[in-house]
Formats: C-alpha cells, structure tokens, sequence
C-alpha cells in the first residue's frame, strides 16, 4: 500500500494569531479566526482579505497532540506526509515547523476553496496513493474530502475533524 498523510496547518496543528478580515455587502466588517472562518456561511457579495496569512512571521501556539501525530508519521518513511495549506505562501509555514525542528514537506494552495484539497488529494490517489489519512478544522473540507470514499471504494480513508470551541 501506498500511504499518504495529509495535516491541514492553521487550527490543526497550531492556534495563530492571524485573522480573516470580513467585508459583507451590506457593509459590516469585521475579522474572524480560522477556526471561526471554518465555520462561517458566506453571504454572495462577501469579500475575505486574508492578508495575515501572507506574513513572513507570525506567532502560532503549537497544538501539542496533533503535533505528536505528525511527528510519529514523519518518522514511518513508507509514508507520504504532506502539511496541505489553504494558504498562499509555503515558506512561512515552513520556517514555524523549521524552528520546531519539523522537516515536512508543505503544499500552499493559496485557495480556502475545499475542492481544492479534495483535488490535491485525488491527483495523489491517481498517483497510486490508497491509504489516505488526512486531518483538518474545516468541516466543509472533511466533507469535500470524504466525497472520494465512493469515488474510490479501494483506497482506505481517514479523516479526522479537529474541532474547538
């Protein structure tokens, strides 16, 4: 079997301070966290800013569990382990995990849009991957996610949704 380990970054494997500014039609502004955004239902005309997550350095709180879990399939070489970012720069994200002393390969999607980790994932299943663990905050990613089990009834699935309060 060919395994792949996919981690979401940002409220999966550390709380950081960056926010999501929010602009609605009617107005409103406001900002929201990851963990809110992954739940926020948008109105048509809503407009993100998600400058924040374009910054060189950022303060992040490690979420020390999940951490540990990436730490442990780092350290099964047989498997693919991948950080998959909605994110529109890697090398942030790659020098935090750097100075936790993380080497792992980072994918920036530059796209909150959950279809694109639902593609990101099934290209690696056309590549032959058929153990597929992948852990998010996001529902809708999860959910996006979990529409390849019936598309490929071979390939062994886990998801994980991290959720917080």
């Amino acid at each position: 079997m060919k395994a792949l380990r996919v981690f979401d970054f940002d409220e999966t494997l550390v709380r950081t301070d960056c926010k999501i500014k929010v602009k609605e039609p009617s107005g409103i502004e406001f900002e929201l966290t990851p963990a809110e955004y992954a739940l926020y239902s948008a109105v048509d005309g809503v407009e993100f800013d998600f400058s924040d997550f374009n910054k060189a350095k950022f303060d992040a709180d490690p979420i020390n569990e999940n951490i540990s879990i990436l730490k442990k399939m780092l350290d099964q070489p047989h498997k693919k382990v991948t950080v998959l970012t909605a994110r529109r720069l890697a090398y942030p994200v790659k020098n935090f995990l750097d100075s936790m002393g993380i080497d792992v390969y980072i994918v920036a999607l530059g796209t909150s849009d959950p279809q694109a980790k639902k593609d990101w994932i099934e290209d690696h299943i056309k590549k032959g991957y058929d153990d597929i663990a992948f852990m998010d905050d996001s529902i809708k990613n999860i959910k996006a996610v979990s529409e390849l089990i019936t598309e490929y009834p071979n390939v062994i699935f886990t998801l994980k949704y991290i959720q917080f309060e």
